[in-house]
């Protein structure tokens, strides 16, 4: 784990062609500000499960050993997790005889520091479900106060706080951006520390969510939670007209920022308005048979092009639909039946595409060998193709019914279209005044 390794480097180049296209889009800001040649600690907010350490494994060159919860530490799986760069963090929840095993770990990173490698683990220790950040852990200071100590404050170890955004955290096809933000040097706060050393901890641990909290989407009013998510969505697009953000598909970050601004700033009776508007929507939307909180003007052309790819790919869409359907219905059943947190789910679909579709293909490529002693390669790459063309051609039939129940609503409800849009405006209006 002290050293950069090349097997490492050529597992990581062939999952992150799998990750990459797992994704619609990737954006990657601030990669500037990763430092070169100085031991460096990532500190990323935690809401997506193992999604969430693939986003910066995928998104800069460092070979980054992450600090993971033990309870995944099986016995026999641990040579792998060396291999993979991952060290078990042990938690209260598992139990106080297993907190002293952090004291060896917390060692071993600190030779990872002295020589020079990246860490990475999420000071709030627990992901969380909601656009929000929760208070953060002391580990990482303690890590690095650790090595700094040891090493007389001559390593220079840096804190780079990280904001990893998605725009669904369930499904394929999501956009993810990474936000690295501006290093913080430990060396900073050695005054501190030789005062005061659980007072520095605090106040680095303090400067790490100030850090982090501009890279993520941060909504506190948890109470409310559900409308600040549902007008992040429903104001996309008037807040990209308001504050003239250009090529608004590739800046839904910023943009969902503009939002929560707007709505955060409200005081208690324009807000108490905002709510009963919302609940009226709300009413609104779920009669009217719309798939999505995007309102948006219909590009005629757009549809009828994504109408003629959708037919013209469809052939191969039932190709791996029949040759799919039997391990897509039972993850699909599994996901809704055994896993109850939801932030699992992507975790889930990309494991299962990495590792058991392969395998699946494998295995079914196979019949013609036992039955004819032939095995034919070409029908295991079609199968490869087809499949990773599906997920694809997936989310251009959502994008397209998500067009034509618009169109429909638009067509045949005019009148309940134009209530909502009236509702849509005076939310907007509330907003953004």
């Amino acid at each position: 784990m002290t050293r950069w390794s090349l097997a490492y480097e050529i597992l990581r180049f062939f999952v992150k062609l799998i990750h990459d296209w797992f994704y619609r889009r990737i954006i990657i800001i601030g990669k500037e500000n990763i430092p070169r040649k100085k031991p460096v600690v990532f500190a990323p907010n935690h809401q997506n499960a193992l999604m969430d350490p693939l986003a910066i494994i995928f998104t800069n060159k460092l070979q980054t050993v992450f600090l993971t919860r033990s309870d995944v530490f099986l016995s026999f799986l641990v040579p792998v997790f060396s291999f993979l760069k991952m060290l078990p963090v042990y938690r209260i929840r598992d139990g106080a005889g297993a907190l002293k095993n952090n004291e060896r770990i917390f060692n071993k990173s600190v030779e990872i520091l002295e020589a020079r490698m990246s860490m990475a683990l999420f000071p709030e220790a627990l992901h969380f479900g909601k656009r929000s950040l929760r208070p953060l852990k002391k580990a990482i200071p303690r890590i690095v106060f650790m090595a700094e100590e040891k090493n007389n404050f001559s390593l220079d170890i840096q804190i780079v706080p990280v904001g990893i955004y998605y725009d669904n955290y369930t499904d394929s096809n999501s956009l993810l951006q990474v936000n690295y933000g501006k290093a913080i040097s430990v060396k900073d706060f050695k005054a501190s520390y030789e005062k005061n050393p659980q007072k520095a901890m605090l106040e680095l641990r303090d400067a790490i969510s100030e850090g982090i909290k501009p890279l993520i989407i941060h909504i506190e009013d948890l109470d409310n939670y559900e409308l600040y998510e549902t007008l992040r969505y429903l104001l996309r697009k008037k807040a990209a007209r308001k504050f003239k953000i250009k090529a608004p598909n590739k800046n839904w970050f910023i943009i969902d920022k503009k939002v929560i601004a707007g709505i955060s700033k409200l005081d208690e009776k324009s807000f108490e308005k905002l709510k009963e508007l919302y609940e009226e929507f709300m009413e609104l939307y779920k009669k009217s048979g719309l798939k999505s909180y995007e309102i948006k003007k219909t590009n005629w052309l757009k549809f009828s092009i994504n109408n003629l790819m959708l037919l013209a790919g469809f052939p191969i869409f039932a190709f791996a639909f029949i040759n799919n359907f039997i391990p897509y219905f039972l993850l699909q059943n599994f996901l809704k039946k055994k896993v109850k947190d939801p932030q699992f789910h992507s975790s889930l679909k990309f494991g299962f595409g990495l590792f058991l579709w392969p395998l699946y293909y494998l295995l079914i490529s196979l019949i013609p060998y036992f039955i004819a002693g032939d095995f034919y390669w070409s029908y295991f790459l079609l199968l490869t193709i087809t499949g990773l063309i599906t997920v694809k051609y997936k989310l251009l039939y959502k994008i397209t019914d998500t067009h034509a129940a618009l169109i429909k609503i638009r067509v045949f409800h005019k009148k309940e279209y134009r209530k909502m849009m009236k509702v849509y405006a005076r939310i907007a209006e509330i907003v953004f005044e």
